[in-house]
């Protein structure tokens, strides 16, 4: 059981620092939208809640410090991953499937926030010798 605990101790941390980033991201939707258009209200805020959410992770969640622009370019495409895997569940769910919508999106967040929390895991945050080396 003790091997498991730095596991539980990343998808704690990474829910939460989750949470916080989709927050960052609604109040600054809710702020920018009151002077902009919706559209680019939305690509910023989500931009800032995505790089919160990377910051976050990188220090405290999975404490990868090194090769930097290398790993926020892979995060911000795992982002963008989620972003595309949530809308197909959903247009799966509500359009074919005739699911309530607020159901499917339920089950999306928990479905996209497992796959992104392994491949940001697996993929962003690896120790691996490969990496090239600029920072």
């Amino acid at each position: 059981m003790q091997k498991y605990i730095p596991l539980l101790r990343q998808v704690v941390l990474y829910g939460v620092f989750g949470c916080f980033s989709a927050l960052v991201d609604i109040l600054l939707f809710s702020l920018l939208s009151s002077f902009l258009n919706v559209t680019p209200a939305n690509i910023i805020s989500v931009h800032c809640g995505i790089l919160c959410s990377f910051l976050l992770n990188t220090f405290f969640t999975f404490k990868v410090k090194n090769k930097m622009r290398r790993r926020i370019v892979i995060f911000f495409c795992v982002g963008y991953f989620g972003l595309l895997l949530s809308m197909l569940i959903l247009w799966l769910g509500v359009e074919k499937l005739g699911v309530d919508k607020m159901r499917v999106k339920i089950v999306s967040v928990f479905i996209v926030a497992a796959v992104q929390f392994l491949l940001n895991k697996f993929i962003t945050y690896r120790n691996d010798k490969n990496y090239s080396k600029e920072g």
